[in-house]
């Protein structure tokens, strides 16, 4: 399999103030296959950025919202609720037992269309860096569906 979900601490540079830096979390799911961007952000394959652009917005801790989004999925999973509205501060996660999607809250868009499945996996990945108090890089494989 050729695409990973990758979650890493990266190195940020101030735009207006190239002297500026500093540590950020990052996710993204990534085809080993293509040619890595020098920006990280385009590293994500299109397809997945709401889902990453959500999660790496909308989850700061694996505790506090990483603990609400793992109780979510698991009662859909559990066919305890059908739908789950899941608001952050920059995204809603509209999660369903066939599919979750994404609407920005500041125009960023609406779509990012992925499986339940795909949508567990990333959060968990995602959580599990964050819980690592030494935010070591993780990189897992990433389903098709």
């Amino acid at each position: 399999m050729s695409t990973v979900i990758r979650a890493a601490l990266v190195d940020m540079v101030s735009d207006a103030e190239p002297v500026a830096r500093w540590k950020s979390t990052w996710m993204a799911v990534i085809d080993l296959k293509m040619p890595l961007s020098a920006n990280v952000w385009e590293q994500c394959m299109e397809r997945f950025r709401f889902m990453c652009d959500a999660i790496h917005s909308d989850i700061q801790s694996s505790e506090g919202s990483g603990a609400s989004a793992l109780e979510e999925i698991r009662r859909i999973e559990a066919a305890e609720i059908e739908k789950v509205e899941a608001d952050g501060n920059a995204w809603v996660a509209h999660i369903t037992r066939d599919k979750v999607w994404f609407e920005g809250l500041y125009e960023q868009g609406e779509g990012g269309e992925v499986s339940l499945a795909q949508y567990k996996l990333a959060v968990q990945t995602y959580v599990r860096f964050l819980a690592d108090p030494e935010h070591k890089p993780i990189e897992v494989p990433f389903p098709e569906r």
